[in-house]
């Protein structure tokens, strides 16, 4: 299995907005009244209020924060304030709590200033991340989420955003809604024009293999090389498919194919496993294409023991081989079932001749007596492979039971992304 749960990964950067960076105006209480329009908005305090904010406001002016503090406590106990009180007291009292460094105390005058409705809406973004990051710091993740959730009912559009809350209800183990909130990300993006970032992708993986999710897997599979066709994410889709079903010799080697197709096989043991398996098949050509496909592109060398042994065994049966595929194509004519169809279909596969194997194959669904899932997966690879992307459509279409009709899908969504 490739490193895939460590290279998937989403920033949350964004999130981590320090409370002391929050820079807001804060009127003087004594000429709050006498404010113009043009100038920002009015405020209009009641006269208790008024006269002990002024003196906090001293107070804070000289360096005097504590002594401010007392002063808007007593504000704040005051009866019958109105929203503009609040705003001012609150906004005083953050002001001292920063330069205090009292942490408590700035969550609650930024809760206090938001209950007075007098924010600008910019002003309350900036408050609602602040209270939203400093409950990640202290982990109140509930907390996190509520001031998230409220920020993105402001503005939908802002996918980096319900990014960040996914990756708060995945710390809450939340994981069904953290991939529900990662494709709604991945759909803003789409919505707008913009497509997601790659790391949204395999960050919604991550979480539902991790998680043990099988349709969410798959969904988030098939998401991930349809937006990013590489071969690093086609390898790890496909791995993950392999791994998840019982698959026979038979369906592991249409999963190798679409490996080689993508350029997903990497290392040794893909190679090894591959050329292996064409040869137990009885498909020397294929093997040793695949070997000498290995080799050329630098993944193994030939001098490895298993290159070696593999050659060894594929090099004096092909020209043999190749030489017998027109009496065997004959004999797949006169034949009663399909059997021998789908062989020599195999072989032809293998040594690419492609339109070849694709005659092959229909005659052998023709004649019948064959696993028609295994032959129309290969019948739509090798029209695939001669270009006839809507006959390969329609054969792929037709598998339909698993576990080779995932497979199918990842087939057809090579076909609209042939590497």
């Amino acid at each position: 299995m490739t490193k895939f749960l460590q290279r998937a990964s989403v920033s949350r950067a964004s999130a981590l907005v320090l409370a002391a960076a929050i820079a807001v105006a804060i009127p003087q209480a004594a000429m709050a009244q006498k404010k113009s329009a043009e100038k920002g908005p009015t405020y209009k305090f009641s006269k208790p209020v008024q006269s002990l904010v002024a003196q906090a406001q001293q107070k804070q002016n000289a360096g005097d924060h504590a002594g401010a503090l007392e002063l808007l406590k007593q504000a704040d106990a005051l009866p019958e304030k109105n929203s503009d009180d609040v705003y001012i007291i609150n906004m005083l009292t953050l002001n001292s709590a920063i330069n205090l460094k009292d942490n408590a105390l700035i969550e609650k005058s930024l809760e206090g200033a938001l209950t007075s409705g007098r924010l600008t809406r910019e002003d309350e973004v900036k408050f609602r991340r602040n209270l939203g990051a400093m409950a990640m710091q202290r982990n109140d993740l509930n907390k996190a989420v509520s001031e998230f959730e409220k920020l993105i009912a402001m503005d939908p559009s802002d996918a980096q955003l319900v990014v960040e809350v996914a990756e708060l209800q995945r710390r809450q183990k939340q994981n069904d809604k953290a991939i529900a909130s990662m494709q709604q990300a991945i759909a803003i993006q789409e919505k707008g024009g913009q497509k997601a970032d790659e790391s949204w992708y395999r960050r919604t993986l991550a979480i539902a293999y991790d998680s043990k999710l099988p349709a969410q897997t798959t969904a988030a599979s098939e998401a991930l090389v349809k937006a990013y066709p590489n071969a690093t994410n086609w390898r790890d889709v496909l791995v993950i498919y392999r791994d998840g079903n019982k698959l026979d010799d038979q369906a592991n080697l249409d999963v190798l194919r679409l490996m080689r197709a993508n350029n997903a096989l990497a290392g040794e043991r893909d190679y090894a496993e591959y050329a292996e398996t064409a040869t137990i098949r009885g498909f020397p050509g294929e093997a040793k294409a695949v070997l000498d496909e290995g080799v050329a592109k630098g993944a193994i060398k030939s001098t490895a023991p298993f290159v070696k042994e593999l050659l060894a065994q594929v090099n004096p049966k092909i020209a043999a081989d190749k030489a017998s595929l027109a009496g065997l194509e004959k004999e797949a004519a006169a034949s009663k079932t399909g059997k021998a169809a789908m062989a020599t279909a195999d072989a032809q596969l293998g040594y690419g001749n492609y339109a070849k194997a694709a005659e092959l194959y229909k005659m052998a669904l023709t004649k019948g007596g064959v696993d028609a899932a295994t032959v129309n997966t290969r019948l739509g690879f090798a029209l695939g492979k001669t270009g006839d992307k809507a006959g390969a459509e329609a054969a792929l279409g037709t598998v339909t039971a698993p576990p080779r009709d995932q497979l199918a899908k990842y087939y057809r969504i090579w076909l609209g992304n042939p590497a």
